[in-house]
């Protein structure tokens, strides 16, 4: 179905744009779970897809990536992990939040577009049905997983899980099985309700919208992120008054002291930087795969005629790489120093899990949900949109 943006269209485009800022921007369209969060915006995209087909959803879905990516900075609500990813790398996480999301909303224009040439009922809740095997199938194995869970394996994975997951010819057997009662459960439905091609076209729209939307961002995730990368482990916040520090406050529990003279900062008995000469020194290094540390001035206050190791500093932020930093004539006022480490963010999420886990417990109940409400607003609104005559296609003729 080609896309024609006359004044109907803009008007409804526009509007599905604003239902993206308005959950986007306040908490009405996303539930904090875990790192992740339950979003509502795949519906927009998804209806967007089916009324203006694939270029619409696209652009729904570049909207919603780029509010996404706004999120990472706190605009609107918090991305916890967009703004863990963020300290890592900018770049990657714009690209991790805006391409997903935009593959999402064209393929789905697409999937619609085919199942909109679908003339036989019958075909449709075919296709219908085997989307709900498909389904059973991930459910089935989402909550094997989560019960066979060993808390001291290697992978979290219990032995006899994984014993069946690579046993070959009986696991085919039983997800046939299961696929087969998912597929016959919902043809049994579809028929009973006596729902409409449209209807059953709108809903597996709105299923892919949010199948999609997981799939993408969650490989996105992996496989920008799963690399060796810089990191912001923890941070402090130091106040200088009459040239020297008065008291230190960490985010973390790392031993923070000040040098007796208050000249100096130690963490975990390593001297990070002073501002001064002092008498002190550090019995060890912090750690060593901490590579890098950053220092801001807080409120108005500015580097401007500090020097960092004999070198001038402007601006409110510095930055240095190694710890003993000699750091001078800070004016009085508040400072922040974050400390980075380089690690693997991925790891550092799936602490020890296999990856299949890892995805399962971080998106199970965020992508249960979105599948189902996806599925069914789409159905209702692409419904109600056709039956309107808002938008123009002929009903399929029943076969």
């Amino acid at each position: 179905m080609k896309t024609k943006f006359n004044v109907r269209s803009l008007v409804l485009l526009g509007l599905l744009t604003a239902v993206v800022a308005l959950f986007s921007l306040t908490p009405i369209g996303s539930f904090p779970i875990g790192p992740l969060s339950i979003t509502l915006n795949i519906i927009p995209i998804a209806i967007a897809a089916i009324a203006l087909g694939p270029i619409g959803g696209l652009i729904l879905g570049l909207v919603f990536g780029i509010f996404s990516f706004l999120q990472c900075f706190g605009i609107g609500v918090l991305s916890g992990m967009g703004a863990a990813t963020l300290e890592i790398s900018p770049t990657l996480t714009f690209i991790q939040r805006v391409v997903p999301r935009a593959l999402d909303g064209l393929l789905v224009g697409l999937i619609f577009s085919v199942l909109s040439r679908i003339e036989s009922k019958k075909l449709v809740s075919i296709v219908t049905s085997i989307v709900s095997g498909i389904v059973m199938i991930g459910l089935f194995l989402s909550v094997m997983l989560l019960i066979c869970y060993d808390k001291n394996g290697k992978y979290n994975m219990s032995a006899g899980m994984y014993k069946f997951i690579t046993s070959g010819l009986p696991a085919a057997l039983v997800l046939t099985g299961v696929f087969a009662a998912g597929f016959a459960l919902m043809y049994v439905f579809v028929k009973k309700k006596n729902f409409s091609p449209t209807q059953l076209s709108c809903g597996i729209a709105g299923f892919f919208a949010a199948v999609l939307n997981t799939i993408f961002f969650m490989g996105a995730l992996v496989i920008l992120f799963n690399h060796t990368s810089f990191g912001l482990d923890s941070k402090y916040t130091f106040r200088v008054d009459s040239g020297l520090i008065v008291n230190v406050s960490e985010d973390k529990a790392h031993d923070v002291t000040i040098t007796n003279d208050h000249k100096g900062v130690i963490i975990d008995n390593a001297l990070i930087f002073t501002i001064d000469d002092t008498q002190e020194t550090a019995s060890a290094p912090l750690t060593t795969d901490i590579v890098k540390y950053t220092l801001s001035a807080s409120g108005n206050t500015k580097l401007k005629g500090a020097t960092l190791d004999g070198k001038s500093l402007k601006g409110s932020s510095c930055k240095f790489e190694s710890a003993r930093a000699d750091i001078r004539g800070l004016s009085d006022g508040k400072y922040t120093v974050k400390i980075y480490k380089k690690f693997n963010y991925i790891d550092k999420l799936r602490n020890g899990k296999s990856i299949l886990l890892f995805i399962i417990t971080a998106v199970g109940i965020n992508a249960l949900f979105e599948m189902v409400i996806s599925t069914f607003f789409s159905a209702a609104i692409g419904t109600a949109l056709f039956k309107s005559k808002l938008i123009k296609q002929s009903e399929k003729k029943e076969q």
